[in-house]
């Protein structure tokens, strides 16, 4: 056996069985941050391939048609605005 699992096994067994519950949910969820298999690790691509079909997708929807003056828009959304619960 590993010689860390065999600490993990040793220190485990030395607490409460309320925090031994606790170490094996903590386990559990480790173990649920792992692919479960090779298939489910994310290939790594360059993002450029994804923006352009999102683009191109957004594209064909005429998602901003509805805008009638673009720069006026672009300032407004970059404009400045209190926080909620600040003062101005």
């Amino acid at each position: 056996m590993d010689a860390v699992l065999e600490q993990l096994l040793e220190d485990a067994g030395d607490l409460p069985k309320e925090m031994q519950k606790e170490a094996l949910n903590f386990v559990r969820f480790l173990k649920s941050k792992l692919p479960r298999s090779r298939s489910q690790v994310k290939e790594h691509r360059p993002n450029g391939e994804n923006l352009v079909r999102l683009l191109q997708e957004a594209s064909g929807k005429k998602m901003f048609s509805h805008i009638q003056d673009p720069v006026a828009w672009q300032q407004d959304l970059r404009r400045d605005r209190p926080l909620p619960g600040r003062e101005a």
